[in-house]
């Protein structure tokens, strides 16, 4: 586990954990030949958007841009981190785009499933306009972290983007959005309205 809190191997921190269950007696036998983090570093400290990482191996959960945009983070319009979001809609690598030790490591040896129809139908305006059969039955299976019960989930988090970076373009979509089905929806593109109009 490096200084971001992200466990590593040789692949940096683009891993996945998985479990078995085995019936014999294993022995445990360490060998680590990774190169610990300089005591120096700060790197991932300094990218954290919202200050979640404030030394190293900690992280304020209730501020950390990947739990606000998908397990917390329901109040968007009174949250104090909102607006240190920027523009993520759904989790935040920054601190493990940063890290030394995973440049180089990404391999982009397989292509995502149905990447091409996900990165047609993505872009905050087009959120903005999803029915929420087509989230819960497309979106959510690729992007579980995000559950089905709340997809409504992106519309806020999509709105929360528009605002902070705001383009004349989403005014449109911003208006629409006010009178979707979602009343968390509504109540966030009317703050977003309010928000812009005071600017």
């Amino acid at each position: 586990v490096r200084r971001n809190n992200f466990f590593y191997t040789g692949s940096g921190s683009w891993v996945f954990i998985e479990v078995w269950l085995i019936d014999k007696k294993i022995e445990w036998k360490p060998q680590n030949s990774w190169i610990p983090c300089p005591p120096n570093c700060d790197k991932c400290i300094g990218a954290c958007p919202t200050g979640s990482l404030c030394e190293a191996y900690t992280m304020n959960r209730a501020s950390c841009v990947s739990a606000l945009t998908t397990w917390i983070g329901d109040d968007l319009i009174n949250n104090p981190y909102s607006r240190q979001m920027g523009g993520w809609v759904y989790g935040c690598d920054a601190c493990q785009d940063v890290c030394p030790h995973n440049k180089g490591k990404w391999s982009e040896e397989k292509d995502f499933p149905g990447l091409d129809q996900l990165a047609a139908a993505i872009d905050l305006e087009k959120i903005l306009a999803m029915d929420y059969d087509f989230l819960e039955k497309v979106i959510q299976p690729k992007f579980w972290y995000i559950a089905k019960d709340r997809v409504w989930k992106w519309k806020v988090n999509a709105l929360n983007a528009m605002l902070n970076g705001f383009e004349p373009r989403y005014l449109w979509a911003l208006k629409s959005a006010g009178a979707g089905p979602d009343e968390r929806g509504r109540q966030m593109a009317a703050h977003v309205l309010r928000m812009l109009e005071e600017k």
